[in-house]
């Protein structure tokens, strides 16, 4: 049976091309039309319908391709038969279906992609050398090679050059293939979970601390014991437990992330010699080493442990930008296969052309210019940010002075976070919330500062911004 098609009319809503695909697949859904039907020749159905022939063309493709109809030469377009579920009386009264289990990690979901002000996290982007990464870009764009698949570990120069990087600005004991080129240190954070503990098993790590790694942690469906990190120090190391289940320790020894504790020699000792009377991974999370305004950092926990019994992660978003999403771990060679294998289960090879890139960026000394120039602009910054604050409010505790892109502004008493919020959103302020960072323990209440990603005037302004919705919101404490 040939279907006659003179008496359709279009909705008007969309385009000719949406009206007239909506238009046949209702003909179809309800069962107004048959199965085993053939359409009229796309020349009728253009003349029927006031249309061009391309356009009926386009949605009578689409509906083949969605199996709707079988193209068949020498007869034109067949109705294929489909199951009876599938035909309605009315598409819009369709029996809603029950839905399908998910699993829930309680995992928060991300609002906004945007950079605000004065947001934790983000470097000095307007300060990046962009002009001299495009040239290098542009230099690797049309080789073949890096179009194709990678080695499992990475870009073979890229993990040279930073094997050299690490081995002599934190002492790193390592080579390039003990590296693993990561999308990002998020990832490596996770691939090092999977590595250390099997779901159900217990894991240690600090509070305050990375709400992101608490997320991947969650995700391995780990247990997580935390460890009180607020100390100027860091992570307390005489309140390591003296018995423990857990098979990894997470930390942050370089710069204590909120707080800003930087871990000395002998804590780090500690901690070393802990790890290994109770045979426990050590996971140390370097990401902001190489701003450090007071002292060239201690070594890294790995290098003081020979390599061993110590996975080290890092990443590229601070010292050169977030959207690169370049990230490393580094692991002994009897596991980096292991890791190796998560990643390509996880994510398949990392982009091959922006790993080339930064080997160029790093080997011809563009990344070490770039570091020293930009450790003077954060130190200047972090100082002025200090100054402001101190001045303006001084009943709070002001904390991370001495390293990173971060200051931490603690309130004196707990405040209405969700009008403070509502206010810096307002201003276009996306400072973060000390307690979102906060896992366990006594409450904290205040603010996770940026200094990095805004010229002097915005900084500024949004600076003061700041200081006058705190100086507002400390005037009308909450009650606990």
């Amino acid at each position: 049976m040939r279907l006659v098609t003179d008496n359709l009319q279009l909705s008007g809503q969309g385009s000719l091309q949406q009206q007239l695909y909506s238009l046949l697949r209702q003909q179809m859904l309800t069962g107004i039309w048959p199965s085993g039907a053939l359409l009229p020749s796309s020349r009728t159905l253009a003349a029927d319908l006031a249309l061009s022939r391309n356009t009926v063309n386009q949605v009578l493709q689409q509906l083949v391709a969605e199996g709707y109809l079988d193209g068949q030469p020498g007869r034109g377009y067949q109705i294929v038969a489909l199951p009876e579920h599938y035909f309605v009386s009315e598409p819009a009264k369709r029996q809603p279906q029950p839905p399908l289990a998910i699993q829930q990690y309680a995992l928060p979901q991300k609002s906004g992609a945007s950079n605000g002000l004065l947001q934790p996290g983000v470097s000095a982007l307007p300060l990046f050398p962009f002009a001299v990464w495009q040239r290098l870009l542009q230099r690797h764009s049309q080789r073949t090679a890096l179009s194709g698949f990678a080695d499992p570990l990475g870009y073979l120069p890229l993990r040279q050059a930073l094997a050299l990087y690490l081995r002599q600005s934190r002492q790193v004991v390592c080579d390039e293939h003990c590296i693993l080129i990561t999308a990002g240190a998020q990832q490596a954070l996770f691939v090092a979970a999977k590595l250390v503990a099997a779901a159900g098993q217990q894991v240690l790590m600090e509070t305050p601390g990375y709400p992101r790694l608490k997320q991947a942690l969650q995700l391995c469906e780990l247990q997580v014991q935390f460890l009180d990190a607020s100390t100027p120090l860091g992570l307390d190391t005489e309140q390591l437990p003296t018995a423990t289940a857990a098979k990894a320790l997470f930390l942050t020894p370089g710069h204590q992330y909120p707080l800003g504790g930087i871990m000395p020699l002998a804590q780090r000792i500690s901690a070393l010699e802990w790890a290994r009377k109770h045979g426990v991974w050590l996971v140390e999370d370097d990401y902001d080493s190489e701003f450090q305004y007071q002292h060239r950092p201690i070594a890294s926990l790995q290098g003081l442990a020979g390599g061993d019994g110590v996975l080290f992660v890092g990443s590229f978003s601070k010292t050169l930008f977030p959207g690169l999403r370049l990230g490393y771990l580094v692991a002994p060679r009897h596991v980096i296969a292991a890791a190796a294998a998560i990643v390509q289960a996880l994510h398949g090879d990392v982009p091959l052309l922006s790993q080339a890139t930064l080997a160029d960026f790093i080997n011809e000394g563009h990344f070490g210019r770039h570091l020293l120039k930009m450790r003077r602009f954060y130190q200047q910054r972090k100082h002025l940010a200090a100054k402001l604050l101190q001045q303006h409010l001084p009943q709070c505790q002001l904390k991370a002075q001495h390293a990173g892109l971060h200051l931490v502004l603690e309130f004196p008493y707990s405040l209405d976070e969700t009008k403070l919020v509502e206010q810096l959103t307002t201003a276009g302020i996306k400072a973060q919330l000390l307690s979102r960072y906060v896992f366990a323990g006594a409450p904290r209440t205040g603010l996770v500062i940026g200094i990095a990603n805004q010229n002097d005037r915005e900084f500024i302004e949004a600076l003061n911004q700041l200081i006058s919705i705190c100086a507002a919101a400390l005037k009308t404490p909450t009650l606990d």
